[in-house]
């Protein structure tokens, strides 16, 4: 179903960072193999992005933060998209001249950062006040 979208993830390289925060590789990559297969088998991923935890690493390598989260975003829109043109193709509408016209659908909410970042203690000790 997501062929083409599962192949891009697969494909997708991050630049690597050091020396500022990144999220771990290995996180990355495991929660990326997942997305894939569960991309193939047509499943839904809104919920297995929004929900996903990598942990942020300093003076290791990691991947840079906002790649992934672009990423990411744009893998849900576009699971989304196909989901949404995959329905609507399945199920044509009728629409009855007779009945009145419906209210306009509520615009959904803006999805924002898709990835949250889990916080070490001592990132929790160190990090300044916002008063």
């Amino acid at each position: 179903m997501n062929e083409s979208l599962a192949a891009e993830v697969e494909n997708c390289r991050f630049t690597p960072v050091r020396l500022r925060e990144g999220y771990d590789t290995g996180e990355v990559d495991d929660f990326l193999d997942d997305l894939c297969r569960r991309l193939r088998a047509g499943e839904p991923v809104a919920a297995l992005v929004a929900g996903a935890r990598f942990t942020p690493v300093r003076m290791r390598e990691g991947y840079d933060m906002g790649e992934v989260d672009r990423l990411l975003e744009r893998v849900v829109a576009d699971a989304a998209d196909a989901t949404s043109a995959t329905t609507s193709a399945a199920s044509p509408t009728v629409v009855d001249p007779t009945a009145p016209a419906a209210a306009p659908a509520a615009m959904p909410q803006e999805w924002t950062n898709p990835v949250s970042e889990v916080t070490s203690p001592l990132a929790r000790l160190f990090r300044r006040r916002r008063d």
